[in-house]
């Protein structure tokens, strides 16, 4: 496993962990225990689907996909994507909290930035891996 998806599926456990926690606090709150925090749904929901989900799938699949030419494509490119979605993740995150809520703009631009990086750097290998299906 190149060092770049070890690295980035482990940050992706960690917003699971948050992520869930945030969950939590959620049920919790419905049950009377705890005070509404705002923005806490929202959290929730960039945490889990996009810090978790997205991050720990592009973190496998830069693992896992055929290597074009042989060889595999240095990290640099996926620690550069990875680390675009992280803080925009961790900026909307803030945003939802309240701290500065201008910052959730600049939060999703990171993360449309990252996608764009990750197409970029996976698509020749998901086409590799089609052209090698077919054959088969």
């Amino acid at each position: 496993m190149p060092p770049a998806s070890y690295w980035l599926v482990r940050l992706s456990l960690v917003h699971l962990l948050l992520g869930f926690t945030a969950g939590a606090w959620l049920l919790v709150h419905k049950a009377g225990w705890l005070p509404a925090l705002p923005g806490l749904l929202t959290v929730h929901v960039e945490l889990v689907l996009l810090g978790f989900m997205v991050l720990f799938a592009v973190a496998v699949a830069w693992w896992i996909l055929p290597r074009t030419g042989g060889e595999r494509p240095p990290d640099r490119g996926a620690w550069t994507a990875g680390g675009l979605l992280a803080m925009g993740v961790w900026l909307v995150v803030a945003g939802a909290m309240g701290v500065v809520r201008e910052v959730q703009t600049a939060g999703r631009l990171l993360e449309l930035l990252a996608v764009a990086g990750w197409a970029r750097l996976l698509w020749p290998r998901i086409l590799l891996a089609n052209r090698h299906h077919r054959a088969s």
